[in-house]
């Protein structure tokens, strides 16, 4: 099955983009949880993530023909949302003993699932 074939269809459109986005924003991540707090590493990856999201999200996934200052505001707000799970969960896993890097890896999946649906049901309304 071709690549052009299987992105006709939002959920792997998503998986495909988001598998672009999360990688960049992870790298970026994993570098700087080795040299800094969890809260300041998951900013400026979220911040990565906001800005190739936005564009990579409305505009491939959602196929939004013009993004709206209403919808930027909606998925700031996600974005905000997320970030503060992800510091939150990084630190909290982190006080087990757990590795803040293995950590933010472990829940890379709930906070796609939570992206997607919010995405989704909210932010680009589809």
């Amino acid at each position: 099955m071709k690549l052009i074939n299987i992105l006709k269809d939002i959920k792997y459109r998503f998986i495909f983009f988001g598998f672009i986005n999360i990688l960049l924003t992870n790298i970026i991540l994993q570098i700087l949880l080795i040299c800094t707090t969890s809260i300041k590493a998951t900013f400026v990856s979220q911040m990565a993530n906001f800005f190739l999201g936005y564009y990579l999200y409305g505009k491939k996934v959602f196929k939004v023909r013009k993004l709206k200052i209403k919808i930027f505001l909606k998925y700031l707000i996600l974005v905000l949302l997320l970030w503060n799970m992800n510091w939150m969960l990084i630190d909290y896993f982190y006080s087990f003993g757990i590795s803040k890097n293995i950590a933010s890896l472990v829940i890379v999946p709930f906070l796609a699932l939570i992206s997607y649906v919010s995405q989704k049901s909210v932010v680009f309304k589809y």
